[in-house]
């Protein structure tokens, strides 16, 4: 996949580049981020006390905290425009 190191350091600086900005889309969205040691549980978002929380998974690598947050970013988006939501 990546042939030198210099590619492979370039990657790593890309992913954590994307994953602060995936953070501060989130609390953009009004999330509040919790970072905690979590043992590669799935994670993802809730509301609680009327703050949307998102866990970030300190256990993982910076690529699957990424992943994490994406998709608990889409679980949030998809349940924003839910046909059932706009109904009620």
């Amino acid at each position: 996949m990546l042939d030198s190191p210099q590619e492979s350091i370039q990657f790593e600086r890309n992913v954590i580049y994307r994953l602060r900005q995936r953070l501060a889309d989130a609390r953009q969205a009004g999330f509040r981020i919790r970072t905690e040691w979590l043992g590669g549980e799935t994670t993802g978002w809730c509301e609680y006390g009327g703050s949307r929380w998102i866990f970030v998974d300190l256990s993982l690598s910076v690529a699957e905290q990424l992943s994490q947050l994406d998709e608990a970013l889409r679980s949030f988006e998809s349940q924003r425009t839910s046909p059932l939501q706009a109904a009620a």
